[in-house]
């Protein structure tokens, strides 16, 4: 990462042994080349706080090796007191813009307030059938201000209740006459020829068609 950022800083090394000494010649022989610095012996003759720093220019090409002292963060560990916090965010340049705190209504808000309003409007629908009156447009259908059927449940009563009503408008005799055809319609005959079978089919077709219209309950 170093060799291809091109940052390089670089604390005091020490050489103690024949290794040390190795590695340390290795490091120096990494660093730009300089005639103002010997890497190595600048190196082993740093301090504390001091470093040996090259870093990348604005066009890219490591800058000549330098010998830095570092500042320490000059900085304080202890919380700031409210009166020297409130002068920073008033000085900031982005108090003008956040400063102003904006409280929006929260989806629970939003909810609650759908329902007070359905709940008014359910009052006022049933206080308008108390009173004789029809239900405004758009009126919530339960006293609860809620419609409490989902659209499927609602499709099944509809058609149930259309199905009642088709069984309740046939007469009793309509009903009679339907299960007498089921069974004068069907065919008694033995086995006769194909010829045979169908002439005898038509022929009581037939008789059925005369016995229902007669009674009236079909045509």
């Amino acid at each position: 990462v170093l060799a291809q950022l091109g940052n390089r800083v670089e604390h005091a090394l020490r050489a103690f042994t024949p290794e040390d000494a190795d590695n340390l010649r290795k490091t120096a022989r990494t660093f730009p080349m300089t005639t103002h610095y010997d890497v190595e012996q600048t190196l082993t003759s740093l301090g504390i706080g001091e470093a040996l720093v090259t870093v990348l220019s604005p066009r890219g090409v490591p800058t000549p090796l330098a010998a830095t002292r570092l500042l320490p963060p000059d900085s304080m560990m202890a919380a700031l007191d409210p009166a020297t916090f409130q002068g920073y965010v008033a000085a900031n340049p982005l108090q003008a813009k956040y400063g102003t705190p904006v409280d929006r209504d929260s989806a629970h808000e939003m909810i609650t307030a759908r329902l007070q309003a359905a709940k008014a409007s359910a009052a006022a629908v049933a206080a308008q059938a108390a009173a004789g009156q029809a239900p405004a447009a758009g009126s919530p259908t339960t006293a609860g201000g809620l419609n409490t059927m989902t659209p499927a449940v609602s499709q099944r009563k509809d058609r149930e209740a259309s199905t009642n009503h088709q069984a309740g408008a046939l007469r009793p005799d309509a009903a009679a006459a339907s299960a007498v055809s089921t069974t004068v319609c069907m065919i008694t005959e033995p086995a006769k020829p194909y010829g045979a079978i169908a002439r005898t089919v038509r022929a009581q077709r037939s008789s059925c068609r005369h016995r229902l219209a007669k009674d009236g309950s079909l045509t």
